[in-house]
């Protein structure tokens, strides 16, 4: 016999349909074992707590996003018209162009700027400016700047070519060599490089860099070029005497004659007395020159050097015939006198002959390095001519042009000068 109560899960679903008819969720209707449904409320689940014990329950006020990716507005100006009113911070304009650096040529690929090639010789050109009249400041500084350029110009020429000629091992060995010479010039200077420049530029005028390349000039061309310029330079005997000949007169020159004159007024007879018993004791003549009241070069104890370029003989020494005559008939030591000069009383006294000549085996060592210091240098000569041959740099002549525009314009005038291209 089939029973006509509905099937249990029928039951749950209509519990559950009747549950979601419900306004909200604050009552929930709980199905009971009778198949009665009764609503149980929240507060059926709380024990009984006091009153005053209770805490209300606040909810959190819900949090918007906010945006930070939003651009701010921009801000509101205000435009009046007429022309824009000056600030305080407005630059001045700039009336005229400035120069402020010139590349003004190349030597072998290096460039060469104005201001670097100014800076060594820049005090010297202010100050010649403030001392010299224009014209004569012109000359002077077209002097400096076109023998500092040509020493530039050679010392490129010289480096690179000394440079070619190392193996990379030397090379290596001459870039520690530097290193080192930096190192030495710190240390000197308490190992501060600053103080090291500022004392080069001091005491020599130059720069660390200039000092540097200088002594690597030094040792590239010594270690290097010279060997090949020494090799071509020969010096023998015969041009050692060919100079001495040529020399003769430094060599051997003329004789000198000295010659002591004490002259005094023939009417201070007190001084006549005095100077003729002092000989006549035996007194040293220059002792009594320097001595007494003589009137002739009375700083020098009346003492004259004199040129004798021919026979002593024949020798004029003064304007006086009498004193020639006296001069010429004394031997080096004697002393002849008193005799009347006019109205003076003089006494005379040939102290030397003398005769300072080099024989030429004495001289063949100074002879041989001054041949050898001259045939060097026009071997050098020649051997930079050709290096400038073969080199690329700018005209020597639209270098030293350029420098002199820029210098007159930075030491010698108000009016700037247009930048060089």
């Amino acid at each position: 016999m089939k029973s006509n109560s509905p099937p249990p899960y029928c039951t749950l679903l209509v519990a559950a349909a009747a549950m979601l008819t419900l306004p909200g969720c604050s009552r929930v209707p709980i199905l009971s074992g009778s198949g009665s449904v009764r609503i149980v409320e929240p507060e059926d689940f709380v024990p009984d707590v006091p009153a005053e014990q209770a805490l209300p329950v606040g909810w959190p006020e819900p949090q918007l996003p906010t945006r930070t990716d939003q651009t701010p507005l921009p801000p509101v100006l205000t435009v009046r018209p007429g022309p824009p009113a000056p600030t305080p911070s407005d630059a001045a304009a700039v009336e005229q162009p400035v120069l402020v650096e010139s590349k003004i040529g190349d030597i072998n690929g290096r460039p060469i700027f104005a201001t670097e090639f100014l800076e060594p010789i820049a005090d010297r050109l202010a100050a010649e400016a403030e001392r010299m009249p224009p014209d004569r400041w012109e000359t002077f500084a077209k002097e400096q700047i076109e023998r500092r350029l040509d020493v530039i110009i050679s010392d490129e020429l010289l480096r690179a070519e000394a440079l070619a000629r190392l193996s990379p091992e030397q090379k290596q060995g001459f870039r520690a060599f530097l290193e080192s010479m930096r190192g030495d010039l710190a240390r000197g200077a308490r190992g501060s490089r600053t103080l090291a420049e500022r004392r080069l530029k001091q005491e020599e005028g130059i720069t660390e860099e200039d000092f540097i390349r200088r002594r690597e000039q030094e040792a590239l061309v010594r270690n290097t070029l010279l060997r090949e310029i020494d090799s071509r330079v020969n010096i023998s005997w015969r041009d050692i005497r060919q100079r001495y000949q040529r020399d003769w007169k430094i060599y051997n020159p003329d004789p000198s004659v000295l010659l002591r004159l004490i002259r005094v007024p023939t009417a201070d007879q007190q001084a006549v007395k005095a100077i003729t018993d002092a000989l006549n004791a035996g007194q040293p003549f220059e002792e009594v020159a320097a001595s007494s009241p003589s009137n002739y070069k009375p700083e020098d104890a009346g003492l004259d050097q004199f040129t004798l370029e021919g026979p002593y003989e024949q020798a004029e020494f003064y304007g006086s015939d009498i004193l020639n005559e006296k001069a010429r008939s004394l031997s080096p030591g004697q002393w002849t006198g008193p005799f009347e000069l006019g109205t003076q009383t003089a006494w005379l006294k040939l102290e030397a002959i003398t005769t300072e000549s080099t024989s030429i085996y004495d001289a063949q060592l100074a002879i041989y390095a001054q041949l050898l210091t001259e045939r060097r240098n026009e071997e050098f000569r020649r051997f930079l001519k050709r290096l400038e041959q073969r080199a690329s740099f700018t005209a020597t002549q639209t270098m030293r042009d350029r420098l002199f525009e820029i210098a007159k314009t930075r030491f010698a005038s108000n009016t700037p000068a247009e930048p060089t291209p």
